[in-house]
């Protein structure tokens, strides 16, 4: 079974900030391997939904929320049903946490 993923417009607006980053850091070929990393990871959740795991927070872990983990970045996502839905991407090394609460 194939679960339909929704990238929610926060997560896009940190998927951008993350290449943006990249772009100015390093440069453009290095930007979207790093993006392309991420959807990587993020797309096999469409076959693999479970595949993810548990966050550091108990409140999201909680509400359901799970993580997928690519090199220094990570995608905060729940699946509902036949949908997983993506709602945050972040840097590991920053206080993601508290963009739920």
């Amino acid at each position: 079974m194939k679960y339909k993923i929704s990238i929610l417009p926060t997560a896009w607006e940190d998927l951008k900030r993350i290449e943006d980053w990249y772009y100015i850091q390093f440069d453009a070929d290095t930007a979207l391997n790093v993006v392309d990393s991420i959807l990587n990871a993020i797309n096999r959740l469409e076959e693999y939904p479970d595949s993810g795991s548990l966050t550091p927070d108990e409140w999201l872990n909680e509400q359901g929320y799970r993580m997928v983990i690519c090199k220094r970045h990570i995608a905060i996502y729940r699946y509902i049903e036949n949908a997983v839905f993506i709602y945050h991407i972040a840097d590991t090394m920053t206080e993601y946490k508290k963009l739920f609460h």
